[in-house]
């Protein structure tokens, strides 16, 4: 599931400076220099796959390969957040996310923001396919997200609720120090009902003018009245939040996940509201109006909790009990992004239908 934008074509010789103004510390040296630049279609940033060649490897010439992250245009879209979560997570969970090189957070003449980041093995893998791995390996993945979302929950980062920032020094092509102090909260909440208010809002907002916007006067006061009932208190933690096999490398065969990619919508929230978002969005249940796939939250959810338990037993009551407004919301994601979703031809109706009913039965 795509976001609709295209990335801002970079030319060579562009790109080439800018590996230029970062670190690379690719062993061996010296630097590489670039043999590929390939543009990838993620999200709304301009990425590169880049290809480099030099020093001594088992052939002689040993090859490099990182991905280049930058601003389509000039705004920040998170980047530099991105780049300081990265390193936090390297630095202190087995997640696997790709090693970040250098950071360029301005620049008078590059596009800018960007950084570049090491490249992780695997395979990417459609939004959609979620619906048709084996069970077997869903629950691999699942059971496998359970625990790098244990350690992320871990991590004493932030003490509001809101998004993810950085407040660290700036950085003309280093790399980030890895420390979760470095990581702020804007605009900080200290309570989650009023960070959720807000979340909810702008997400309904949005769901006013999609095409389930028959539904929204509906869940405007479901969710509301929800909201008012939750029972706290409410810690704060990272949230990953933007779940979907779109922002993953797996074996697809295996479920094993190689790489979590895509950090810069980190919010500061309660660990149930991020576990609760993975259990939907990677159980395909938006998908079971398609008469072969099948509604596999239970399992997910068992495979996940499972994960989270072994990881961090202390923190698993947190999250053990399902929370409907929170599932509610993450239908609410995937309502508003239903355009980009790609179907089998003809099917998009009896999906959508599904969809439909699975709200109403929720709020109901």
């Amino acid at each position: 599931m795509g976001d609709g934008q295209a990335a801002q074509e970079l030319s060579k010789s562009t790109i080439e400076e800018m590996l230029r103004s970062v670190e690379w510390e690719w062993e061996p040296e010296p630097k590489p220099e670039l043999v590929e630049a390939t543009a990838v279609e993620r999200g709304f940033c301009s990425v590169y796959r880049i290809i480099g060649s030099g020093g001594e490897g088992a052939d002689g010439n040993a090859t490099r390969e990182g991905y280049l992250k930058a601003t389509p245009d000039g705004q920040t879209w998170s980047i530099p957040t991105e780049s300081r979560i990265q390193a936090v997570l390297n630095a202190h969970t087995s997640i696997p996310v790709p090693p970040v090189c250098g950071v360029v957070d301005d620049h008078d003449s590059l596009p800018s923001p960007f950084y570049l980041m090491r490249a992780l093995s695997g395979e990417e893998v459609a939004y959609e396919r979620v619906c048709r791995l084996e069970d077997a390996s869903l629950r691999r993945l699942a059971r496998e997200t359970g625990e790098y979302l244990a350690e992320l929950h871990a991590i004493s980062a932030v003490d509001r609720f809101g998004h993810v920032r950085h407040d660290g020094p700036e950085l003309v092509g280093g790399q980030p120090a890895g420390d979760p102090a470095t990581l702020t909260v804007e605009p900080p909440r200290e309570a989650w009902p009023t960070a959720l208010r807000n979340y909810a809002d702008r997400e309904l907002d949005r769901h006013a003018d999609s095409r389930f916007s028959d539904l929204t006067p509906e869940l405007r006061r479901w969710v509301e009245t929800a909201i008012d009932e939750l029972d706290g208190p409410f810690d704060p933690v990272l949230g990953r939040n933007d779940h979907g096999l779109h922002n993953l490398l797996i074996d697809p065969e295996t479920g094993e996940i190689t790489a979590m990619l895509d950090w810069g919508y980190t919010l500061a929230v309660p660990a149930a509201f991020d576990l609760e978002f993975a259990v939907y969005l990677y159980s395909g249940a938006f998908l079971a109006g398609l008469p072969d796939v099948s509604d596999r939250r239970p399992l997910v959810r068992d495979a996940m909790l499972s994960g989270y338990r072994e990881t961090a037993p202390d923190r698993a009551e947190d999250v053990s009990a399902p929370e409907p407004l929170y599932e509610a919301l993450a239908m609410v994601r995937v309502m508003n992004d239903f355009r980009h979703l790609e179907f089998p031809d003809g099917a998009e109706t009896a999906v959508m239908d599904r969809i439909s009913a699975d709200v109403r039965t929720r709020i109901d």
